[in-house]
């Protein structure tokens, strides 16, 4: 196959026919020459050299310059970083926490049926995140509803310093370098 290469490098598409037709029908700047010998390559200097990997997806290669550059505004790399934070916040928010050396489930439904049984002040029967059950006082489960309340501030009050850290950042490297 006969590939389309830009002045720059590119391959910017195929071309099917025999020599003639392909020379009519190349553009103006443009070579056609034979398929990369691999994809994900541009053509410099009469031989295919491969893109380096690139580093983020929001990377995209420029072909005159032959480097990644990232396009992205510092407020979408910020508002994209925030994104993140907030996931992984909820990753942890929801995926349990430890009360008595137990591993209780967080999910919203669970975080009700504490409030809940909490509330009721009568002892109960609990199924742990690892299905085993364990029996609760009243006391017990106000502690645990208070426990997973201090579970939760102290999840919010990482992804707010998270917050801070990424509208405070003046590059790239600063919005990246911020962890939840």
């Amino acid at each position: 196959m006969t590939v389309l290469v830009s002045k720059n490098g590119e391959v910017i598409g195929h071309i099917f026919g025999n020599e003639e037709m392909i020379k009519l029908n190349t553009p103006e700047g443009c070579i056609a020459l034979d398929d990369p010998p691999c994809p994900n390559m541009f053509f410099q200097e009469g031989k295919w050299i491969n893109i380096p990997t690139q580093p983020s997806p929001y990377h995209i290669f420029d072909y005159e310059t032959k480097k990644w550059v990232d396009n992205r505004t510092l407020e979408d790399a910020k508002r994209h970083k925030w994104e993140q934070i907030k996931q992984i916040r909820d990753q942890y928010e929801f995926g349990g926490f430890e009360f008595e050396n137990k591993l209780y489930d967080s999910d919203s439904n669970s975080q009700l049926r504490i409030a809940t049984a909490a509330l009721l002040g009568v002892p109960v029967e609990w199924t742990l995140k690892d299905n085993s059950v364990v029996n609760l006082s009243p006391d017990q489960l106000i502690d645990l509803k208070t426990a997973l309340a201090v579970h939760i501030n102290n999840i919010h009050e990482r992804g707010r310093i998270a917050r801070q850290k990424i509208e405070t950042a003046l590059t790239y490297e600063e919005i990246e370098a911020v962890n939840f």
